[in-house]
């Protein structure tokens, strides 16, 4: 990991920020036009850590406490990895009202919400991503892969069956309700080669 972060300097963190920050301008407005309010995203935090420091990493974040609903929707091409979405529980509530549903939510009910919101968050921005770095990428749809679990009790060391070069950590809420969402783009290592070509052409293009 130290040459990786001996290659992620200055100049090119700051041209992936300005890259995810467009991106996710573009997921939030999708999603502010489906719930019809106002979106609030978070600057993009960059990790190159190994796996087996992430619990570390993410536990100086105070929203990863909470039970959480954990999606994942995988992604390959020219970069490969995963988008993690997480979602309190005490917020679901709050999302339903927001997407439109009446009475008691069901379980078809919250897992077709979860489901459309991770497809946006991630989907979205990993087009605004691929759209400006000028790469190709596909994703298979997202699926739910645990609920009312915390971060410590998702990411153990055995749980995960590769190594990852960088984690992108996005969160999101919404005004005056209760909803946050996190989201984590993780990248593998074979993918951070390419990615660091893509930025020096974006910063030469300069």
């Amino acid at each position: 990991m130290t040459r990786l972060k001996d290659q992620f300097n200055e100049d090119r963190r700051d041209a992936l920020q300005e890259v995810v920050n467009i991106a996710m301008g573009q997921a939030g407005d999708s999603l502010a036009k489906l719930f019809g309010t106002f979106v609030e995203l978070s600057i993009p935090k960059f990790h190159l850590c190994d796996v087996t420091e992430l619990n570390q990493v993410l536990s100086k974040n105070d929203a990863y406490v909470e039970k959480m609903t954990i999606l994942r929707q995988p992604f390959s091409g020219q970069l490969r990895g995963e988008g993690i979405a997480l979602f309190n529980n005490s917020g679901v509530n709050e999302l339903a009202s927001l997407m439109g549903y009446e009475g008691e939510v069901t379980f078809g009910n919250e897992r077709e919400m979860l489901l459309d919101v991770c497809s946006i968050l991630v989907g979205a921005c990993l087009n605004g991503v691929a759209s400006q770095l000028e790469i190709s990428l596909s994703y298979t749809a997202p699926t739910i892969i645990t609920k009312d679990t915390t971060i410590e009790e998702f990411f153990k060391p055995e749980s995960i069956q590769w190594r990852y070069a960088m984690i992108m950590e996005i969160c999101l809420t919404l005004e005056q309700y209760d909803f946050t969402s996190n989201m984590l783009l993780f990248l593998s290592e074979d993918s951070f080669p390419p990615l660091m070509d893509k930025l020096d052409h974006m910063l030469d293009e300069l």
